[in-house]
């Protein structure tokens, strides 16, 4: 057992040099209970493939260069996202190498140091002569079994059971590298695979939801009907990396870096809306968006695109196509099947999904990645192709790629205009800011094109997320005050900017709080679309909850709650959405469609 013991303690040494919050010298001082489960699963493990394959040096060797390679895919995720790797992560993976190639890595002295022990000591163990548990088949079967059922027991009453958080131990979403170095890796990540586990709410049946609509459609009876003479085209655009980081802390730069996003207020509806990720894992953001689900009530860290969307989905886009809206389609100018985009959007309601294969080669680009202007164009082409096929209003939804990180490198097509003041300079921010004035001006090429077209046209421009910033520099900017902010004070790093801008009168407004499952029923009331009884359902929820994440919420009375805080004036009506959420998405044998869908 020696070999799958220190390969697990040097793991450990490895994962906790990604961000040393805990220095290494802090390992041993960490809680016992931690330490016996780690240690029995990993025991466990090795015992099994022990019996499995007879071998004692075979046990020795898999399971070191398992944790091993473990800790280094945590240390490199951290490092490129601002998070650790969580078990539904692992089937993001083809997205995630997708964009690696754009990436250097940096490895500290002490990860190297860790990195070479590790391989000296594979290296000793794969010299070790074989040794057989038994020759006796029977024994060698027999202990097999013994052992799957002793992981298996371990597996359904520690991993996936509330044994963990009735003893203390819970990952911390707002910074799970906490976690990882509190209860270890090996721990935390195990965890993490009950979180791909979506629970019954308390309480649900068929009948309860019933009741909610039946509820919620005698309060919202007045927004049943369409309020628009003629409906509008409708674009969406998800800017990669958008929002304006002042919302972090004081700095200053040479010149506004996004002056047209603020100077938009007529025929506008401007605010802030709350993601429920951050530097990565776009997919979630549009998932909330285009559904007007939450995050919050799945499991944590997970990606819905992958786990949960298996067949067609009610959305935005299938709502606007029920009214007829034409085009109806989706561009993202990367890889098209990150985050299984093909399938999910065609689940949508999707016509068709334009990725990087669909622009030509001397396409314009910023650094690497396919330039917002590039964009731009090919909505309008779009849109003017579609004019010569039909008179229906216009729907496109555009998720764009130029702001995509990693943000270390200088290039040529990059010119760099904006500068942080001196006493603040950060390079990696400074190119960032930089990337968002090459957006804003897009925002402007855009509305100053439909400016000028004769049909009413909304456009609804927001981020997916803030970017992944130096430890550096949010310590500069909150004045090393980052690491000790609580829950609340962390929703800062959430925080985006939108705006929903008409070429048409439409009433003024500025949203301080929402959140991205709200912002489709925004988007159609202002639209004057006519709504689903879900999106009416979601604008009553809003009054009461104008904002909530998968990291909590903020009730109308000012105050912030974790997401199952029963003491929260507000945890009846999570409770409902929560109802109707489930229902929406699995509980597909009795879903309530006429309420997710536009009414005949």
């Amino acid at each position: 057992m020696i070999a799958p013991v220190m390969g697990w303690i040097l793991s450990e040494f490895l994962i906790n040099e990604a961000e040393c919050a805990f220095p290494p010298t802090q390992f041993y001082q960490k809680e016992p209970l931690w330490i016996v489960l780690s240690l029995a699963m990993i025991i466990l493990v090795d015992l099994l493939i022990i019996f499995l394959t007879n071998s004692i040096r075979v046990g020795s060797v898999i399971v070191p260069f398992v944790l091993f390679i473990f800790a280094v895919v945590v240390c490199v995720v951290y490092e490129f996202r601002g998070i650790p790797m969580m078990a539904p992560d692992i089937l993001t993976v083809q997205t995630a190498t997708s964009v690696m190639g754009n990436y250097t890595f940096k490895l500290t002295f002490e990860q190297y140091s860790v990195i070479l022990v590790c391989m000296a000591f594979f290296f000793t163990f794969l010299r070790l002569h074989e040794v057989k548990v038994t020759e006796k088949r029977v024994f060698h079967i027999a202990g097999f079994i013994v052992v799957a059922l002793g992981c298996g027991l371990f597996t359904n009453q520690i991993i996936l059971s509330d044994f963990m958080e009735e003893h203390q131990i819970n990952i911390r979403m707002f910074r799970p590298m906490e976690s990882y170095q509190k209860y270890g890796g090996v721990l935390t990540f195990a965890r993490s695979v009950g979180y791909a586990v979506v629970k019954k709410p308390e309480g649900y049946t068929t009948a309860k939801v019933d009741q909610i609509i039946q509820e919620y459609e005698k309060k919202s009876a007045n927004e049943q009907q369409s309020t628009a003479k003629q409906y509008p085209n409708i674009i969406t655009v998800v800017n990669e990396t958008f929002a304006d980081i002042k919302v972090l802390g004081d700095f200053k730069t040479n010149e506004d870096y996004m002056p047209y996003f603020h100077s938009l207020k007529k025929n506008c509806v401007t605010g802030y809306t709350y993601a429920s990720i951050v530097g990565g894992q776009t997919a979630n953001t549009e998932f909330e968006l285009l559904t007007g689900n939450t995050l919050g009530f799945l499991s944590a860290g997970t990606t819905a695109f992958q786990l949960y969307i298996h067949g067609q989905m009610p959305s935005l886009v299938s709502n606007l196509k029920a009214e007829g809206y034409s085009g109806n389609k989706a561009m993202h100018p990367f890889n098209p099947y990150n985050y299984n985009r093909p399938a999910v959007y065609k689940d949508f309601g999707f016509t068709d999904f334009i990725d990087k294969f669909d622009f030509p080669k001397n396409v314009k680009r910023v650094r690497e990645y396919i330039s917002d202007e590039a964009n731009v164009d090919r909505i309008i082409s779009e849109y003017e192709k579609n004019r010569k096929k039909t008179d229906q209003p216009f729907y496109m939804y555009n998720m764009t790629i130029q702001n995509h990180s990693p943000y270390d490198k200088d290039a040529a097509n990059f010119k760099q205009p904006i500068k942080i003041e001196s006493s603040k300079y950060d390079a990696e921010a400074n190119r960032y800011l930089n990337l968002i004035k090459y957006s804003d001006d897009s925002l402007k090429q855009l509305t100053g094109y439909f400016e000028k077209c004769k049909e009413p046209t909304i456009i609804l421009f927001l981020g997916d997320h803030q970017p992944r910033l130096t430890d550096e520099f949010m310590n500069k900017i909150t004045n090393g005050q980052y690491q000790t902010w609580s829950s609340e004070q962390m929703m800062k790093r959430y925080q985006v900017p939108f705006v929903i801008w008409a070429n048409y009168d439409i009433k003024e407004q500025h949203i301080e709080k929402t959140s991205m499952n709200y912002i489709q029923s925004i988007l159609t009331k202002t639209a004057g679309v006519k709504m689903t009884g879900y999106q009416r359902f979601l604008n009553e929820v809003r009054k009461e909850v104008p904002t909530i994440t998968s990291q909590g919420y903020w009730g109308k009375n000012g105050k912030f709650y974790q997401i199952n805080d029963k003491g929260s004036p507000y945890y009846g009506i999570i409770q409902k959405y929560r109802m109707i959420q489930y229902n929406m998405m699995f509980d597909k044998k009795n879903r309530r469609d006429s309420f997710f869908e536009v009414s005949k």
